[in-house]
């Protein structure tokens, strides 16, 4: 009998015997803690919307009415759950679809790893199990706020959808400018060849400029030290203390070089 039938067994036993008990901890995921090389992700999942549809059509029972919700947008991540690890690339769906008495269960959270254009995990909440809330949320320090700072003033919002909850942004106070709305330009030289990359940290976006085109580079996060971020396959990681600059692609070794400031603007 292996581990998680075990799990369940003795959950059934005690529950039978003393009524209901907590979830024992061992189901419940949780993000892992250890060293992941970047290739264990694989490669992002451009067509992840197709992917999961793919998988729910043979996955999930009365399919044809199930209402879907999209949480959030891929993004790297470590799970170990019943003593395996599972690396790709997350997402979490609210589903609510018909059980087998053709009755609507009501939106359940739902949270996907795929690695490699494949799921290789699956959980969703229920009688067993409840999805941490901190498994479908971006943890991003540059967007925390003192609660001091948030704006006493009314201001009007327009509606926020749940596929945008990671993108949420909570008016400060006017007088808050901790950070420059500037575009910030760098070159960085990599031995034979040079780019140029331009962020702005307050927009927190980032870019490559190829020719008179930017190309924005996707999951950017900024802290106070690094500046990250993923274009194609390339794995994108600016040092802002020492300007040295390491670009990872699946199955090639880091690329490293140095950034110069195009202005005298410190980055």
């Amino acid at each position: 009998m292996n581990k998680l039938n075990l799990i369940l067994l003795s959950f059934f036993l005690v529950s039978c015997s003393g009524g209901i008990i907590p979830i024992p901890n061992t189901l419940m995921p949780e993000r892992y803690s250890g060293r992941v090389a970047s290739e264990d992700y694989g490669k992002y999942p451009s067509n992840y919307q197709k992917i999961l549809k793919d998988y729910l059509i043979n996955n999930i029972r009365n399919h044809n009415d199930a209402k879907i919700e999209f949480v959030n947008r891929p993004s790297k991540l470590s799970i170990e759950h019943i003593g395996s690890i599972y690396s790709g690339y997350r997402l979490c769906l609210s589903i609510n679809a018909r059980n087998n008495k053709n009755i609507f269960t009501g939106y359940k959270t739902h949270l996907f790893i795929i690695n490699n254009d494949k799921v290789d995990l699956h959980l969703f909440d229920s009688g067993l199990l409840k999805i941490p809330f901190e498994l479908c949320v971006d943890r991003d320090e540059t967007r925390t706020i003192i609660l001091d700072d948030i704006s006493d003033d009314v201001i009007e919002q327009p509606e926020i959808t749940i596929d945008k909850m990671d993108e949420i942004v909570i008016p400060k106070k006017p007088d808050d400018q901790t950070k420059s709305d500037k575009n910030i330009y760098i070159l960085c030289n990599f031995g034979n060849s040079e780019r140029t990359f331009v962020f702005n940290e307050r927009r927190k976006t980032l870019s490559e400029s190829v020719g008179i085109e930017e190309i924005g580079l996707f999951d950017v996060k900024f802290s106070s030290t690094h500046i990250l971020g993923y274009k194609d396959s390339e794995e994108i990681l600016i040092n802002r203390v020492s300007g040295s600059v390491t670009i990872t692609t699946e199955n090639l070794a880091p690329v490293k070089g140095d950034c110069n400031l195009l202005d005298k603007t410190k980055f």
